[in-house]
């Protein structure tokens, strides 16, 4: 499985990743605190624009479902091993 960073604020919130094995797409975020997430460079505009240490509520489809995640928002480059 594509998955999250151990230990990271998006495993901690139970991000899902996509599995390759049976090809399940995992998480999708379409949202970040109410606006829309089109492409990666969104999504990071947006987690740049709320700050390293504050958090953000993820609206993220899962299974044809649309649900919110809250997330606090890390520098990944520091998380790195």
């Amino acid at each position: 499985m594509i998955r999250t960073i151990p230990g990271s604020p998006a495993e901690r919130a139970g991000l899902q990743g996509v599995d390759p094995k049976s090809g399940t797409l995992g998480d999708v975020i379409v949202a970040v605190n109410g606006n829309a997430v089109h492409n990666v460079a969104d999504l990071t505009d947006q987690l740049e624009q709320a700050g390293v240490g504050k958090t953000v509520e993820l609206s993220v489809k899962r299974g044809g479902k649309t649900i919110s995640v809250n997330m606090q928002v890390a520098d990944v480059a520091r998380q790195a091993p």
